[in-house]
């Protein structure tokens, strides 16, 4: 079941709680003469329409987490992303917009990321959040898409953070870094080393540079034990494309 299925069952559920709260409403409204228990009756069906709605959204963000950030299933990536674009409420278009950047930034586009990071940062009332989320992934982006990039631009660009919590901040900081030492620099650096994860993105995320680092370090086979644990995900994942590269290149040796 992808995203698009998902949101047809979740509207589903929804439209036919609202016409079975109606028709409980009508058959109180028949069979009950008293109007004291009349209005209890309706009561108990707007609180049964209030639980049962909340259960419903529940199990819809529930399966949307299994999809995006537990599964990976990038095609339901992008249709959460045009499916909530458009969406009336603004915090949905927010978060489809911070989802947009985290695609790009999965998939290896990252001038493409931090294009719509900058765009989305722009944005007039956006909450701490997404803005943390946004600048996370900008800086992110704008290290691994200039290779040129020296360490006193690299300072630079963290100085100028203003992510508010404190968590984020400190592993954005640590990440930027790593990647740095790791992707430009070709100097060694153990932060992936003790990373774990829940999702599945940051857990390939972790395993391929967890391989880079071994690589720089001298030890291929731990790096090819590694690597081969990466190579039949998605290729589409910037990390899967630059695994394979990396496993070719060991063999080749």
């Amino acid at each position: 079941m992808d995203y698009q299925a998902l949101r047809k069952k979740y509207t589903l559920y929804t439209r036919g709680s609202g016409i079975l709260a109606m028709v409980l409403i009508l058959c109180v409204a028949v069979v009950i003469s008293d109007t004291l228990l009349q209005t209890v009756g309706v009561l108990v069906v707007f609180a049964g329409l209030l639980l049962g709605i909340q259960l419903i959204n529940k199990w819809y963000l529930g399966n949307v987490v299994k999809l995006l950030y537990v599964d990976l299933d990038l095609a339901s990536w992008k249709q959460y992303i045009e499916f909530n674009k458009t969406a009336k409420r603004a915090a949905l278009r927010i978060d489809a917009k911070t989802t947009e950047v985290s695609y790009a930034y999965m998939t290896g586009n990252f001038e493409t990321a931090v294009q719509k990071a900058k765009e989305a940062l722009n944005l007039d009332g956006l909450k701490p959040q997404f803005k943390d989320i946004l600048e996370s992934y900008l800086i992110r982006s704008v290290v691994l898409s200039q290779p040129e990039l020296s360490r006193e631009e690299l300072d630079a660009l963290l100085n100028e953070l203003t992510i508010t919590e404190p968590t984020l901040a400190k592993k954005t900081e640590q990440v930027s870094v790593a990647l740095y030492d790791l992707t430009i620099a070709h100097e060694s650096n153990d932060y992936f080393e003790a990373l774990t994860n829940e999702f599945k993105f940051p857990q390939l995320e972790i395993l391929y540079y967890k391989a880079l680092n071994s690589v720089i370090k001298g030890d291929t086979a731990r790096a090819n034990e590694i690597l081969s644990k990466l190579v039949h995900e998605d290729e589409e994942l910037y990390v899967v494309r630059k695994a394979k590269v990396l496993l070719k290149n060991i063999n080749e040796r």
